[in-house]
């Protein structure tokens, strides 16, 4: 190792991929924010969209437990398959598979509901919701087949490297809704809302068919047993099985821990992770969704350099990018939230906020990096280790944690909590990658992440004492914002410098310039 940092090798076509595809997940959230207030004013909150929430539950389970795991598994499955020459023939079974299982769990779920609701709700609580329930079985139950191929066929367009364009479509079921609503009105009760969204689903469907056959798929019914070498498909489903159930039984213990905050704090709490989830879902998210085809992409070929070379570049580029935006969240948290008014929210209330937001926004950084590499672990088809991070990285460490900083932090202390199983999972997960495959210079990879930390930690610093010299308010938070941005900036660009990041910079600039991998 020389003193002069290395610059990061190239890697536009998965980073500009990457951040086209936030963008374009973040404008979808937001008009489904538009679409959820429009409902929420015409609907108001009552029983209508109580049952409608309820039954919403359905497809969500669908989608978390079955679809998104099937997904993946076809992701990491297909370049093996094209390698065999067998891709256009795999696809088709998957297709066929997808639409064969969803079909069977649709009518199984019509049968069952009006069993399933009397299980859920309370009596006197069913009592009112019934009559809504009995028109919203049919429409959900039939959810479950468009959701299952629209998750399908994104996964065959993902696999082809195209990422933005089937996130695109997700704006048509919103728009099926906002259409219904303003021309009918709330008269039909929520059945409006679940045959509007099984419309546009489908709809959205038959749009990703077409973009599926633009890619020059061919389209055909698969030769010999429908499910044949499906138990070898399985146990790639299987493991992305166990990673989303972990994950959903760290979010009831959230939630069930969450029911002992005190009064208003759980408020703050469930605000506070919305704006979370916004970030995740985003930033994280889609560098996730383009990373698994590419780390798949490059097992398939056997090529352990270039999945070393991957990882390390994905962390390097994400300390340089999601460090500093955790500084800037805590500050706009600290200073521009509690400048809000909104009704019956209190100063104090917006200002826990921000605290518990700022605590979540620190585990972005680990959390991308984290979940890259297990994604890359997963790949490569360590079973036992995935097992082993997800346990030690995942499930444990957030248990543990929420009890050590609920009583005293109360629903900081649970952001807080959750930022730190974060850095927790990124300790095993690399530990994981060292044993396994490497990374790519790794000493120059941590020099890497300790300087956009320390840069990130300075230019914080430098916007609190913004903050400690002119007070709190709207025109403080903005000079803070842009000193501490201006400040990271001047540390990576300027003195003493940053080789990673100029390069990010300098792609940055660059990716209006060019088309980048869709």
């Amino acid at each position: 190792m020389t003193g002069r940092e290395e610059p990061m090798p190239d890697q536009r076509g998965v980073a500009g991929a990457g951040l086209l595809l936030a963008a374009v997940l973040a404008l979808c959230r937001i008009a489904s924010l538009g679409k959820e207030l429009l409902v929420a004013g015409q609907f108001g909150a009552g029983e209508a969209i109580d049952a409608y929430a309820l039954a919403l539950l359905v497809p969500a389970l669908a989608l978390a437990f079955y679809a998104n795991s099937v997904r993946r598994a076809f992701l990491v499955e297909y370049p093996r398959q094209v390698a065999a020459g067998e891709g256009t023939t795999f696809t088709n079974r998957y297709l066929c598979q997808v639409l064969a299982v969803s079909t069977v769990l649709a009518v199984i779920t019509r049968i069952g509901l009006p069993w399933l609701w009397p299980q859920l709700v309370t009596a006197d609580r069913l009592s009112s919701l019934n009559r809504h329930l009995d028109t919203l079985n049919a429409p959900i139950a039939g959810l479950i087949v468009p959701v299952a191929t629209v998750s399908a066929l994104t996964a065959v367009l993902n696999a082809r490297k195209s990422f933005a364009k089937p996130q695109w479509t997700h704006i048509l079921p919103t728009l099926s809704i906002v259409f219904a609503v303003l021309a009918r009105g709330t008269g039909d009760g929520p059945q409006l809302l679940a045959w509007s969204l099984l419309l546009g689903t489908v709809i959205q469907a038959i749009v990703l068919t077409i973009l599926v056959h633009r890619t020059g798929h061919t389209f055909s019914s698969p030769r010999g047993s429908l499910f044949r070498e499906s138990g070898r498909f399985a146990a790639v489903v299987l493991p992305f099985l166990l990673l989303d159930a972990l994950g959903q039984a760290n979010v009831l213990v959230d939630r069930a821990m969450a029911g002992g905050l005190d009064q208003g704090r759980l408020s703050v709490l469930y605000w506070s992770a919305l704006g979370k989830d916004f970030l995740s879902g985003t930033l994280v998210a889609s560098m996730l969704w383009v990373l698994l085809p590419h780390f798949a992409d490059q097992v398939g070929r056997e090529d352990l350099q270039g999945l070393r070379k991957s990882c390390s570049r994905l962390v390097r580029f994400a300390a340089v990018l999601l460090l500093p935006l955790s500084s800037l969240v805590l500050i706009a948290g600290h200073t521009l939230l509690p400048s809000l008014s909104l009704g019956a929210l209190e100063h104090d209330d917006f200002q826990r906020m921000g605290l518990t937001l700022g605590g979540y926004a620190w585990g972005l950084f680990p959390e991308l990096a984290g979940l890259a590499m297990v994604q890359a672990i997963l790949v490569l088809g360590r079973w036992k280790q995935v097992a082993m991070v997800g346990l030690f990285g995942l499930f444990l460490p957030n248990l543990v944690l929420n009890l050590l900083l609920i009583d005293p932090l109360q629903e900081v202390g649970l952001a807080l909590s959750t930022a730190l199983t974060a850095w927790l999972l990124l300790l095993i997960a690399s530990w994981s990658v060292h044993r396994s495959f490497g990374f790519e210079d790794g000493p120059g990879m941590l020099k890497s992440i300790g300087r956009s930390c320390g840069f990130s930690l300075l230019s914080g610093i430098a916007g609190w004492a913004v903050i400690m010299r002119l007070g709190t308010g709207v025109t403080t938070g903005v000079v803070a914002l842009a000193t501490t941005l201006v400040v990271y900036l001047f540390l990576c660009l300027g003195r003493p410098g940053h080789a990673d990041a100029r390069h990010v910079f300098q792609r940055l600039t660059r990716l209006g310039k060019r088309e980048p991998s869709d």
